[in-house]
């Protein structure tokens, strides 16, 4: 009871004081120095009062005390801890630290276990840094500190970043779910955890978080000749194909100067009451899937350390892979059978275990429980490195976990719940093990996840993909979304701004074209936006934007349709143009009116009825005027039930009807036709749909 109590009364600070008190924090934020002196004095503890009351911390604390915020501020984080915000520490014990530095003589790094025996400051420095910074997630930008039953699942990551900026996640041990870890070696006390402070929660534990600052092209040259790794043919793979010097990049250090100099302002928009800030970072990130080596050996008969590239490119032959590829031993051409093989494992995005699959606002799933289980199919399509193609991710009720390249029969009737009917062995893909046995390797710039399937973009790949519409969210477009914690964010109401300056600018797939354009993404979590995912891309001003497109999977006619939310009485009229030439776009019809919803005359919508026959001739009907309901598929408000196809202010357009090549790449551009600079262009989720989906005349496209 008493233990309820202090989360209830640490529940009321967090909710109703703290908000408050952050104002004054912004404030503070602006000087370099903390002050600390005129506080409003609570009778329970902060963070680093309670660690000052336990002598166990006190190697911590005295660390804490030399170790500054940033490389520009005075003040500590042992200050830090006395302010207001939203924190989760991690308090090594001085035992715990002891055995860090251990480890470093171990390492050969110090001749001795004691800080004497650094051979210099910047070491010293460098090992406080790691110490204290990565055992700190600072949540105040979030407004979220975490107390164990809010821990992500085993192998999960932490939202939110530590203060060295850094990710750490949880592991739990199988027959004893309450003995868990951080990163898997760093273990908490059954103890002394969830400790409540007015700015925080404090876990103990028994190790120094240590995030592994290795890149996925630096552990790949290590696994090349480490055959323990199980991972080594793959590692001799990727480096035959040219690709570690890239995989090692971590960040953009262009960008980095540009805003710690300053040159990256916020936007202050009207219709917020904060201004919106650029990213902090523009970092770069990467997923391998990656065959084990004793699938390898398996296939191919030979010890691991005896396979050689050419017998990787045989094997990938005989199966039937990629049959119009250059078979010859120039294995960095994009146009190389292996090369085409493996860079199709590789993609541009890091992707943590959590986002594997995007949950949100799908029929039926509800976020905001603790334990929410999956419904309907969630997917994703990412573009890999060399040739552009789509690998699809895949999760539902039914799979049981993540795949790749998953097509299952659904149950997409009008009256049905949209979960799989069925999958054939052929067309089940290849599942993602995400447990504690998956052997999964995080590092700071990449995730690889261990497989015991091989996967390639075959012929039934790519003939399944064809005979299906496949619905893109806007943030999906833009790898640096997912490098940068921008997708599916838990903050309420999360918004970045980005300079339209050609200079400056952000993202590969998207160009601003105008200076003149005010350019954002924004993210609608807890505010009941009926959007694909909750979020959208946003511009206003004389607004002008190009957007480079995936790839359609096979040669053939496709609709590209744009989905639009038409309750904001800001959305505005803009052309739409659309080809294979970026500087040479055609103008795809009339401008398109983002204001005009079901409520209009000229979009023929109507409420469904219990007549389905009905029901259909409505759709028809829309469609003929160049318009669509929304989908079934997604619900306004999370984990309610009313979906976009009921709202007459959720619809799609029909922007384009033309044929399109999987080898071309396409774009769509979005110019503003009005010079009111308030008006806004709005973009959620945009489809691909093949002729054979939208105009078939036995079996009709799915509401879905």
């Amino acid at each position: 009871m008493e233990n309820m109590c202090k989360k209830l009364r640490y529940s009321f600070l967090r909710n109703i004081l703290l908000p408050c008190i952050s104002l004054a924090t912004l404030f503070m934020a602006c000087t370099e120095q903390i002050d600390t002196s005129a506080r409003y004095v609570f009778s329970e503890r902060t963070i680093a009062s309670y660690l000052d009351e336990h002598s166990q911390f006190s190697e911590y604390v005295r660390l804490m005390k030399e170790q500054p915020v940033s490389e520009v501020s005075q003040t500590s984080v042992y200050q830090l801890m006395t302010a207001y915000g939203y924190y989760t520490c991690f308090a090594p014990t001085n035992a715990a630290i002891q055995l860090y530095l251990d480890s470093l003589v171990i390492k050969k790094i110090i001749p001795e276990a004691t800080w004497d025996a650094f051979p210099n400051e910047r070491m010293k420095d460098s090992i406080r840094s790691v110490i204290v910074l990565n055992s700190i997630l600072d949540g105040t930008k979030r407004d979220k500190a975490y107390f164990t039953a809010e821990f992500p699942k085993t192998n999960e990551e932490f939202e939110i970043n530590t203060m060295a900026d850094r990710k750490i996640s949880v592991t739990y041990d199988k027959t004893d779910m309450d003995s868990l870890s951080i990163d898997g070696i760093c273990p908490l006390s059954k103890r002394n955890r969830d400790i409540i402070a007015i700015n925080g929660y404090i876990h103990e534990v028994g190790y120094v978080i240590n995030p592994s600052n290795e890149t996925l092209g630096s552990t790949l040259t290590k696994f090349a000749t480490d055959y323990s790794s199980n991972l080594s043919v793959m590692a001799r793979l990727v480096g035959a194909c040219g690709l570690l010097d890239t995989l090692t990049k971590v960040r953009d250090e262009r960008y980095e100067t540009l805003y710690k100099n300053g040159e990256l302002l916020d936007f202050n928009w009207q219709l917020r009451p904060w201004p919106i800030p650029p990213p902090e970072h523009r970092k770069y990130g990467f997923t391998l899937f990656a065959e084990k080596d004793e699938f390898w050996e398996r296939e191919i008969g030979k010890e691991r350390k005896d396979i050689t590239m050419a017998d990787v490119m045989d094997w990938v032959d005989k199966q039937g892979f990629y049959p119009d590829a250059v078979k010859d031993d120039n294995y960095k051409n994009i146009d190389n059978l292996l090369n085409q093989f493996v860079t199709y494992h590789l993609l541009p995005q890091r992707i943590p275990v959590d986002k594997l699959a995007l949950h949100y606002n799908e029929k039926g799933y509800n976020y905001k429980l603790q334990n929410a289980v999956p419904t309907v199919p969630v997917w994703a399509h990412y573009i890999p490195f060399g040739k552009r193609r789509l690998l699809r991710i895949w999760e539902s009720a039914e799979s049981g976990g993540p795949y790749l390249n998953r097509f299952p029969k659904l149950n997409n009737g009008r009256r049905e719940d949209y979960h799989e009917k069925e999958c054939s062995e052929e067309n089940k893909g290849i599942k993602i093990n995400t447990d504690e046995s998956s052997g999964i390797i995080k590092l700071i710039n990449a995730i690889i996840y261990p497989i015991d399937e091989p996967i390639a973009y075959t012929e039934a790949v790519r003939n399944n993909l064809a005979k299906e519409r496949l619905r893109f969210d806007a943030f999906e477009f833009q790898p640096e979304a997912m490098n940068n914690d921008m997708r599916l964010v838990s903050k309420t109401d999360a918004c970045w701004y980005f300079s339209s300056d050609p200079d400056k600018q952000y993202f590969d797939n998207l160009t601003v074209n105008s200076k003149e354009t005010l350019f954002m993404l924004l993210s609608g979590r807890d505010q009941n936006w009926p959007n694909y995912h909750g979020d959208e891309v946003l511009a206003e001003g004389l607004y002008d934007i190009t957007l480079t497109l995936p790839p359609v999977p096979k040669y053939g006619i496709y609709e590209i349709r744009l989905g639009v939310s038409t309750y904001s009485g800001t959305r505005g009229i803009c052309q739409i143009y659309w080809g294979s030439r970026k500087d040479q776009l055609a103008p795809q019809g009339i401008p398109v009116n983002m204001q005009l919803g079901g409520q209009d005359p000229m979009l023929g919508w109507e409420k469904d009825t219990d007549d389905d026959d009905y029901n259909a001739e409505v759709d028809k009907k829309m469609r003929n005027n160049g318009f669509m309901k929304g989908p079934e598929y997604i619900v306004a408000n999370a984990g309610g039930r009313e979906t976009n196809r009921l709202s007459s202010g959720s619809t799609r357009r029909i922007i384009v009807r033309e044929p399109m090549s999987p080898d071309v790449t396409y774009y769509l551009r979005f110019k503003t036709v009005q010079e009111n600079r308030q008006k806004q262009l709005f973009v959620d989720y945009l489809e691909w749909c093949p002729k054979e989906v939208y105009d078939n005349p036995v079996t009709p496209e799915d509401i879905w």
